[in-house]
């Protein structure tokens, strides 16, 4: 959280920041180098904690499965529907 309340206050745009735009800047390099040889091209996602990119993410990632024990990790509430429900 506290990156990305930096990032959105723009320090990555100042001169005396540049390390931590190159912080910033490796992921995404690292990412792009893995999906430039994949076909389809997957989508590359920015997604801050507990915000709804995340939320969405998570949700493609991990789905809910509605038979498991709903004590033992945390629910992902998502609009997508199982298709084991029909």
């Amino acid at each position: 959280e506290t990156i990305a309340s930096w990032r959105n206050q723009g320090y990555q745009d100042q001169p005396e920041y540049a390390s931590f735009r190159s912080l910033l800047q490796a992921p995404k390099d690292d990412a792009q180098a893995v999906m430039e040889d994949r076909f389809p091209f997957p989508r590359y996602i920015t997604a801050d904690q507990n915000k709804s990119q995340a939320r969405f993410l998570m949700a493609k990632v991990n789905p809910p499965d509605p038979g498991r024990d709903s004590g033992s990790s945390q629910l992902i509430f998502t609009d997508d529907v199982s298709l084991k429900v029909f």
